[in-house]
């Protein structure tokens, strides 16, 4: 039985993916510690997981005004305050009196990754997206590029889509080091890598920039079969997606658990449909799509919308609802999947995997941000639902699509045939894992007999 320690910095899809990694892998007999420097304490006790809060961190800390000049003679003060922000300084022993045998960390905690590393300890990367790494035909996953399909499709172009997009985020980095002088993200990060003596090596061929961590393994919590079709990046482990069923939600009220019932005690009966639009729990949802589709499900009595607007939008925003739409501050999805007939999302990975989880077809209106474009793309591509234009759709198209939803079944078999492809990935994550332990203690006995070798010779 090996410790694991389980690290995520505290955003709600990976967070939930993980609690289901924790689960197989102590299922597989490992004792698990979950750490955060994010407040999770609630969330993750609430799972049955053992729990260490971190100190919090924070990049690009806010700064006293001051003029260029001023900057450049304190950069190194600056940049030492903005170091300390990182809040690493007692990371590293505190992991060490954990005594883990591997560490699985938020590819996104870039300052704990290289502590850890620099600490000698065995480290492994969580991934929530699809992909990430530049590989032949396949577009990045910020757009929505389909392979293949038009002239963005095409091989030469979506080359030229990486090449852009490398040259952006390069321009971008110059841009921020020169606005805060010296304490942007990019820099702070190189600072630290510099005092700890990590080698910083910024990945040209990758889509989550900067990434300096080309070497260590990674688990990605999703199924290959759900991105294009393409030959992935060796350090990449799909794990298939990670949804844990009997998750215990700790948000929930009465109030809205009744309503809730009512409503699949509806659909049960075959009296109405169930729709469930779930809004992202990162960033505030479009109130202008919010109020399109309510008027494109009011005209439709047979239907039911629920509107789980992820606590960043309150019901109050929404007065003189029509009697079939049901807004709440927050639903446990979970629950309210098992019971949909489809689901509106707007392009977040995680939502995707657990619509596939219950075999629930997709209506996708990406709001631009990280990978929703990719994702919104894979759905349609792969006939696992629609992706819609959330600035160009009206009522009268929203509404179009929920009933090709409703009664084209061949989207329903779909997402059906691809949740059987990623329940086919079993304990996958614990076999990963394993592997990894093992490759750890083989290299540590060859490194002992060694040394041993070595001692006798002399």
């Amino acid at each position: 039985m090996a410790h694991i320690v389980c690290m995520t910095g505290g955003l709600t899809g990976i967070l939930n993916a993980s609690f289901a990694l924790v689960k197989q892998l102590e299922q597989a007999g490992h004792r698990v510690t979950y750490a955060s420097p994010a407040q999770l304490r609630e969330s993750v006790t609430a799972q049955g997981i053992s729990y260490v809060q971190l100190d919090p961190w924070g990049i690009q800390a806010g700064e006293p005004s001051m003029g260029r000049w001023q900057k450049w003679r304190t950069l190194r003060e600056r940049q030492q305050r903005a170091v300390d922000a990182l809040g690493v300084q007692n990371f590293v022993q505190t992991i060490r009196d954990l005594a883990p045998d591997l560490l699985l960390i938020d590819m996104e905690m870039h300052p704990h990754i290289m502590a850890a590393v620099t600490g000698q300890f065995s480290v492994a990367l969580l991934c929530q997206f699809l992909s990430i790494w530049k590989r032949p035909s396949l577009p990045p996953i910020h757009t929505s590029i389909v392979p293949g399909v038009g002239l963005s499709g095409q091989r030469l172009a979506i080359e030229w889509s990486w090449w852009c997009y490398s040259w952006r985020k390069w321009w971008e980095f110059q841009r921020e080091r020169w606005r805060r002088m010296g304490i942007d993200r990019v820099s702070i990060l190189r600072c630290y890598a510099r005092q700890i003596g990590y080698p910083w090596r910024n990945q040209r061929d990758q889509w989550l920039v900067p990434y300096p961590h080309a070497s260590l393994p990674i688990l990605c919590f999703n199924a290959l079969e759900l991105d294009f079709p393409h030959d992935p990046h060796p350090s990449m482990n799909y794990v298939g997606p990670m949804v844990l069923e009997n998750r215990q939600e700790s948000k929930i009220e009465p109030a809205t658990e009744a309503a809730l019932a009512q409503l699949f005690e509806r659909r049960k009966s075959g009296e109405k449909f169930l729709i469930y639009c779930g809004c992202s729990t990162f960033v505030k949802t479009d109130q202008h799509f919010l109020q399109r589709l309510i008027e494109a499900v009011s005209t439709r009595s047979q239907w039911d919308l629920v509107l789980g607007l992820g606590g960043k939008l309150s019901p109050r925003k929404l007065p003189n609802l029509p009697p079939n739409v049901h807004a709440f501050s927050w639903v446990p999805q979970l629950q309210v999947l098992k019971h949909a007939d489809c689901a509106i999302n707007n392009g977040g990975i995680n939502s995707i995997n657990e619509c596939l989880y219950f075999g629930v077809p997709m209506l996708v209106y990406s709001l631009k941000h990280f990978d929703q474009d990719g994702d919104a793309a894979r759905v349609a591509y792969h006939g696992l639902g629609i992706a819609g234009d959330i600035v160009q759709d009206q009522s009268a198209k929203i509404r179009q699509y929920i009933q090709t939803l409703l009664s084209d079944q061949s989207y329903k078999k779909q997402a059906e045939r691809m949740g059987e492809c990623c329940y086919r990935y079993g304990h996958r994550a614990a076999r990963v894992v394993e592997s990894l332990l093992e490759s750890q203690w083989a290299e540590r006995d060859f490194l002992a007999v060694s040394n041993q070798r070595g001692g006798g010779a002399s």
